[in-house]
């Protein structure tokens, strides 16, 4: 009986490490995060100094997006952001973006100001990632949680093309938001 209870356990110790490699991430090697920088070099500005007002974007708005290694929904809002069409053209045209992958570093500058890891967390609500924060100057017009749809994302960008809405509430931005979505079907 203890062989039979000891052959058992070693089968399902097997069957549980064999399941549990699958779900394993391998780290990236340099060579092919050096090619990811790359592909996304055009549009996104270094996420070491984050600027959004004194010369660098003071009448412009700042899209941030917040991931981190090993994040494939963050890998998939960068690319439907830099993918050749619309969004990409857009993007250019109108925002300053940010790619900023929270695995990487222990602090960032944000407009002159050092923050640490946590603060940033705290500041732009990062439970886990991706999130994506639109900004004007210093002030924090959305952070926005979770995945978002090129065709959503696209509408978020042109709904605060309207300066009008820089001097109001989050709460009333939200709200205005919202009716957008509607009204846009997004």
């Amino acid at each position: 009986m203890k062989k039979v209870l000891i052959m058992l356990s070693l089968v399902i110790f097997a069957a549980c490490s064999k399941q549990d490699k699958k779900n394993i991430v391998m780290p990236v090697d340099k060579a092919m995060q050096q090619d990811n920088a790359k592909e996304y070099i055009d549009i996104f500005i270094s996420d070491d100094n984050i600027y959004t007002k004194n010369n660098k974007g003071e009448d412009r708005l700042s899209i941030l997006l917040f991931g981190a290694d090993g994040c494939s929904a963050c890998a998939a809002m960068k690319k439907s952001l830099t993918e050749k069409g619309s969004l990409s053209n857009f993007v250019k045209e109108n925002y300053l973006p940010y790619y900023i992958n929270i695995s990487r570093k222990e602090s960032w500058n944000i407009n002159g100001k050092t923050l640490s890891l946590s603060e940033l967390k705290e500041k732009f609500m990062i439970r886990g990632t991706p999130v994506t924060a639109i900004m004007y100057g210093d002030k924090i017009l959305l952070i926005y949680p979770g995945y978002i749809t090129q065709n959503r994302m696209l509408g978020i960008m042109e709904f605060f093309l309207d300066k009008s809405l820089y001097s109001l509430d989050k709460n009333i931005i939200s709200e205005k938001l919202k009716e957008y979505y509607k009204e846009k079907n997004i």
